[in-house]
């Protein structure tokens, strides 16, 4: 190597390193990366023993990297699920089951009424408003996730 091309190369590098290492962008990225899945805005209807309740919580991915949410489950009730609420042929709403959802990175799930939602089936004690619920979000990259939630009417 000449002697030209070392000196550019002992100038050059110190100001893209300081350059690299300034970025907003870089920064962002490193906040992402730090972060985690972050439940909020829960709450749970109530409900009847041996009937149904369904829960609502936004879920958002502040990871680097996409993650789904592969299942759930309730100490509350037999079985829990994640449905959606649909308009069936004829015009009727309905709810059908939703195996997983992927959730990319900086995004944000919302579990909401008339839509995505966690059905708590087959409770095993009725669920008041003022009471509490546990629920347990199992994820496939963060593993999982347990949130306690108030139960009031719908918002």
């Amino acid at each position: 190597m000449s002697l030209y091309r070392y000196l550019l190369l002992i100038l050059v590098s110190p100001l893209l390193l300081l350059w690299g290492c300034g970025s907003s962008e870089s920064n962002e990225k490193e906040d992402i990366a730090a972060g985690t899945i972050e439940l909020a805005d829960g709450w749970a209807r109530p409900g009847a023993e041996g009937m149904m309740s369904a829960v609502y919580l936004t879920i958002r991915n502040k990871t680097a990297y996409p993650d789904t949410l592969a299942g759930v489950s309730s100490d509350a009730a037999r079985k829990a699920e994640v449905h959606e609420s649909y308009k069936g042929e004829n015009g009727m709403s309905a709810m059908r089951p939703v195996p997983s959802r992927v959730i990319e990175s900086g995004d944000n799930l919302y579990l909401q009424p008339g839509g995505l939602h966690i059905m708590l089936i087959k409770l095993k004690e009725g669920l008041a408003a003022g009471d509490s619920v546990n629920v347990l979000l199992e994820f496939r990259r963060t593993g999982t996730r347990n949130i306690r939630l108030p139960v009031q009417a719908q918002r």
